[in-house]
């Protein structure tokens, strides 16, 4: 009598087996690909935030440029930092009509370099009521050289511009005039802290007086960011800078 065959069960084992290892395999694959992916994106993500970073202002002030209560221009300020780096562009524009008549206009541009907090480039071009100004500043081995409407000169490294955004100013005695390159002694007064409000904000400023060829008055808030600048003009009006 033939001997009762037994099923062979290897094949099917095996094949089980080969098909248990190809989902592994494959399922490893597809989430080596989908890692893979999903790190991509995130890399992707990342250099568009990094480079949209880049591309915007780390802080930026705006000001509207009041004149006995009614503006008539606008004040502003932007400042990158890269690493030691910091550079700021500052551009105001205002006009003063009276009877629906231009009587005064002044259009200013200027822009700084800072490498580890010192000076090393300044430029500025202005129109003042028709009245035209090109300064630069360039760090030199023997302090800022100097150039304004044609004229070089040289200026202690230390002198700062006085364009305000910067309260390293108030501990200085002497300023760079951004306008016309003049570099003007100057004195500050500190008044302070005091409190401040601008609509429905409150805050607390620093208060100083600058007594100079222009004399005017500036606060800081509590993070040494220019908040407010008021002066009276040469006619005897009150101008200010208040913050939008």
């Amino acid at each position: 009598m033939n001997a009762q065959r037994r099923p062979n069960f290897r094949p099917i084992a095996e094949f089980v087996l080969v098909g248990v290892n190809l989902y592994v395999e494959l399922s490893m694959r597809i989430a080596v690909g989908t890692f893979s992916g999903i790190v991509t994106v995130i890399l992707g993500a990342l250099l568009v935030a990094a480079t949209m970073a880049a591309q915007m202002p780390s802080e930026a002030m705006r000001f509207a440029i009041m004149r006995n209560g009614e503006q008539i221009g606008t004040h502003a300020i932007e400042i990158n930092r890269t690493g030691p780096e910091t550079n700021v562009r500052i551009t105001t524009d205002l006009v003063v009509k009276v009877l629906f008549v231009t009587a005064y206009r002044l259009q200013h541009g200027a822009t700084e370099r800072w490498m580890n907090d010192q000076l090393v480039a300044f430029n500025s071009t202005t129109d003042n009521n028709g009245t035209r100004h090109k300064v630069s500043a360039t760090l030199g081995t023997s302090g800022l050289e100097v150039e304004a409407d044609g004229k070089t000169g040289r200026a202690d490294k230390n002198v700062l511009p006085a364009s305000l955004w910067n309260p390293e100013l108030m501990r200085r005695k002497t300023a760079l005039d951004p306008q016309d390159g003049q570099v003007d002694p100057i004195s500050v007064t500190d008044d302070g802290m005091e409190d401040l409000s601008f609509g429905a904000r409150a805050m607390k400023a620093h208060h100083y007086e600058i007594k100079g060829r222009y004399s005017q008055d500036v606060w800081y808030d509590e993070r040494g960011r220019l908040v407010q600048v008021k002066l009276i003009g040469s006619d005897g009006s009150v101008i200010s800078y208040m913050p939008i």
